[in-house]
């Protein structure tokens, strides 16, 4: 296990490498890439089989009949809650057997970046992982679904007469409570990581805001369907909502409900997250006081039994 210590003032101390070097050996790492990959993969069956069990009902939203139009309505919010949901489930279990979990979403990352939970190259190639998974995944549901179904592959936009500041909070809520649901699942105290309430609250999110919305909390489930669908209306909607309702909501997590060393009943622990592949930043918690405050940033880089590229 290789620390890396910097000064507050950007200086090496001897016998420490650069920040430089450090990047170098995550890049180095056969498990950096793994994760990656499974970031691809994982968000492109997402997007595939949450957009694709979605798809078929929205055509029928056409029809002049009220009581069949809003059953159609309910349906499809059922469906695309169920779909999503258990999709993250289960994408989330088998990455474990992988790597660890993935985040499925950039704005969990982007949160666990603000949280300092994942480093800024980390972050960067996660969200480019997922992004590429979700033109991969919608374009996969484009060539294997009916032409007729092509014009609603899973396209997020502002529904009737939602406002585009009301369709901003809805979003900022939505994920809000997935990414609280994240950081809790990531909690050092539990034995394992656990997907099921993540895809609780992704399915949450999608009954709370589907209607209005279409229920994205997720920028680059967002970004697929757009691209090949060339659907744009609204579309940063679905990338300023969720990004920073991800920050506030691991902020928030990790201002609020971690037990530091200074909290009656509780002992001193470090976090790291499972998810937190690369230079994962470990520290002692928000809540210590500023007596306890390290003076430097300590960065632990896990090279245990991981064979370079």
């Amino acid at each position: 296990m290789a620390v890396v210590g910097i000064s507050p003032r950007g200086k090496k101390q001897d016998g420490e490498c650069g920040y430089l070097d450090t990047v170098v050996m995550t890049f180095k790492r056969l498990n950096f890439w793994k994760s990656v990959k499974c970031e691809f993969m994982m968000t492109l069956f997402y997007v595939l089989f949450g957009c694709g069990a979605t798809s078929s009902v929205l055509v029928s939203q056409n029809t002049k009949d009220l009581d069949v139009a809003l059953m159609s309505q309910y349906a499809a919010a059922l469906n695309a809650a169920l779909a999503f949901g258990l999709t993250a489930a289960i994408m989330l279990h088998c990455s474990l057997r992988l790597e660890g979990p993935v985040h499925l979403n950039p704005a969990v990352t982007v949160a666990l970046l603000c949280t300092r939970r994942v480093n800024v190259v980390t972050a960067l190639f996660h969200i480019m992982a997922q992004c590429l998974g979700a033109l991969a995944g919608s374009g996969v549901l484009y060539g294997v679904t009916p032409a007729r179904l092509h014009d609603h592959l899973g396209v997020t936009m502002v529904m009737g007469n939602t406002g585009r500041g009301q369709a901003f909070g809805f979003e900022f809520v939505s994920t809000f409570v997935l990414v609280f649901a994240y950081y809790s699942s990531c909690e050092p105290g539990t034995l394992r990581f656990k997907p099921l309430p993540i895809g609780l609250a992704i399915s949450a999110g999608t009954l709370f805001s589907w209607q209005y919305t279409g229920a994205s909390m997720n920028p680059a489930r967002s970004l697929g369907p757009a691209v090949v669908c060339n659907e744009w209306r609204d579309h940063w909607v679905y990338w300023i909502g969720p990004i920073l309702g991800g920050m506030l909501g691991g902020i928030t997590y990790e201002y609020s409900h971690w037990s530091g060393p200074d909290t009656p009943g509780s002992s001193a622990r470090r976090f790291s997250c499972p998810g937190a592949t690369g230079m994962g930043l470990e520290h002692s918690g928000s809540k210590d006081s500023v007596e306890d405050t390290p003076t430097e940033l300590t960065y632990t880089v896990n090279m245990a039994d991981d064979p370079e590229v």
